[in-house]
Order: structure tokens, then C-alpha cells, then sequence
């Protein structure tokens, strides 16, 4: 028996037909069966509120000894911003040894040359000898004592004032310990780069003159003691719901604000970081204009 072979159009219309079903069953004809193109996650979708939403997270892990949950706060904060203001400004501790000055050399090399003498007076038997090198050993005595309270009268002497004091800078500390889990990344960098102009500041500030002023240490000071911590505890007071909202109609929101006024701060203390620069350069221009006085006509 001989099979005899199908038509082509049979095949093709069998094919345009699987096609055809196939294509329904992957797109539906009717409009209102489409998902919609929209994607949704149940986390943050930016890197301001994922850097929130991790600090809360990691707040909501932490110990619940309130020893170990505040030393593990603080070794974030650390991390984040560096290290506080009062560790960073501490005065040091322990004094600087100072060198022997030249009166004190001088007493002591008396004090041996008479010893020498006084011996050599032993030996030869000569009490001459003997009284020079104990008058001599007697006088740098003297000197040795009285330079030793010359340099300690110095070492009493009553330091300059520091421009922060230590009072100042554990609050201001306290404040942004207290404000950096509510704070964005953005904030965080703003007061991080307001700390670092001041360290430099405290650093190389070193008296009052024309450019560096009396008002511009009291701006510093009350930087630091007022306007940085009012600003981030009336940015906290607001709810953490509505500080992405616009205060009123027409104005930016509390993020906004708050953003603004600590970039408006930190440009203040860099003007003063300036001013110290150019005090500090003043002594070079004198040297300058000295060198050009003297130069061959």
C-alpha cells in the first residue's frame, strides 16, 4: 500500500494555526488581561532612605543593654563621622620636656670642674686646691638652683585661652550622637565636613588680629554651642512623616531646610578658616617686601 504525502498548503495551514494559538497564549488579545509595568519592592528606592532605613535596622538588632547598645551607637557614629570633637581637640596630657638652657649647661660644667679640682686638691694634699674647687663646686650650685626656677616660673606661666572649651565640645558631641540616626547621608557629610574645618581651625588659630577678629572666635563658638545643635533639634522636633513634605504652600521641606542652613554654617566657618590663613601668611608678605626693599637698583 503506497501513503500518499499531504498537500503543503495542509502544512502550512497547520503551522499558521499552532502559530497562531501559541502567539494567544503568550500575549492575550484583550487589552484589560496586561499586567501592568510597574515594579514595587518592599524596601527603600534610594540611597538617602536605604542609608535610614539600615541605621534602624541596625538600632533595632542592637544589644538591649543600654551600656553595650550606646558603645555600639558610638562606634557607628565613628565610622560615619570620625572621631568627636573633644577627643580630637583634647589638650595633651602630658608636658613637653624641655630642653636645658644654656645657664643650666654652664652651672653644671662649674659643678664638675670643681669637683675635679677639689679631688685633684685631695690627692696632692693641697687645702689651696682644695677651697678653689669647693668654691667653684658651690657657685655652679647656685646657678643650677636658680636656673631650674627660672624655667619652672616659665613652665607656670598661664597658657593662652583655648578657643573651645571642653564643655562646648562634649555638647556639641551629645547633639550629633543623638541626631545621626534620623540624619541622611547628605547631612551626615555636611556636619562631617563642619567638624574638620574646625579641628584645622582650633589647630592653627593662634591670637586676635586684623584679619582673624574677636567676632569671628565668638561666631566659631557660638557655631558650635548654638547654631549647629538648634538647627538639628528643630529639624528632629518635626515628624520623621512630614519632614519630605513642604513646610507650607510654596516653601521646601524640613530635609530641605535643614540641609540648607548647615551648608549656609559651613560656608561661615570656612570664611573664618580663611581669615586664619591669611594672618598666618602675613609674616611671608613681610619677608617679601623686605626681600624686594633689598633688591640691587
Amino acid at each position: 500500500m503506497r501513503l500518499r504525502p499531504k498537500p503543503a498548503s495542509s502544512k502550512r495551514r497547520s503551522a499558521g494555526t499552532i502559530l497562531a494559538k501559541h502567539a494567544t497564549s503568550i500575549h492575550p488579545m484583550n487589552p484589560s488581561d496586561e499586567e501592568p509595568r510597574v515594579i514595587s519592592a518592599d524596601g527603600p528606592i534610594n540611597r538617602r532612605t536605604a542609608l535610614i532605613e539600615q541605621r534602624r535596622r541596625e538600632a533595632a538588632d542592637l544589644p538591649a543593654h543600654p551600656e553595650v547598645r550606646e558603645r555600639v551607637l558610638r562606634i557607628h557614629l565613628r565610622n560615619a563621622m570620625g572621631a568627636p570633637l573633644a577627643e580630637q581637640l583634647a589638650p595633651e596630657r602630658t608636658g613637653t620636656q624641655q630642653a636645658p638652657s644654656g645657664l643650666l649647661i654652664g652651672a653644671g660644667v662649674l659643678v664638675a670642674c670643681g669637683t675635679v679640682l677639689g679631688l685633684l686638691g685631695v690627692i696632692q694634699s693641697s687645702g689651696l686646691t682644695i677651697l678653689g674647687g669647693a668654691a667653684i663646686a658651690v657657685l655652679g650650685l647656685a646657678g643650677m638652683v636658680w636656673a631650674r626656677r627660672q624655667a619652672g616660673q616659665a613652665t607656670q606661666a598661664a597658657p593662652a585661652q583655648p578657643l573651645f572649651d571642653p564643655a562646648t565640645l562634649d555638647a556639641f558631641d551629645r547633639v550629633l550622637e543623638d541626631a545621626s540616626n534620623d540624619l541622611g547621608e547628605v547631612a551626615l557629610q555636611r556636619l562631617t565636613a563642619i567638624k574638620e574645618s574646625v579641628v584645622r581651625i582650633a589647630i592653627h588659630a593662634k591670637g586676635v588680629d586684623e584679619h582673624f577678629t574677636n567676632e569671628d572666635r565668638m561666631y566659631l563658638r557660638e557655631c558650635l554651642r548654638r547654631y549647629v545643635p538648634d538647627t538639628l533639634e528643630a529639624f528632629l522636633r518635626v515628624p520623621a512623616a512630614q519632614r519630605q513634605s513642604p513646610l507650607l504652600d510654596g516653601q521646601a521641606s524640613a530635609e530641605t531646610t535643614m540641609l540648607r542652613q548647615l551648608s549656609s554654617l559651613h560656608e561661615e566657618v570656612t570664611q573664618r578658616e580663611k581669615k586664619i590663613g591669611r594672618s598666618a601668611a602675613e609674616g611671608l608678605m613681610k619677608q617679601d617686601r623686605f626681600l624686594a626693599s633689598k633688591r640691587s637698583r
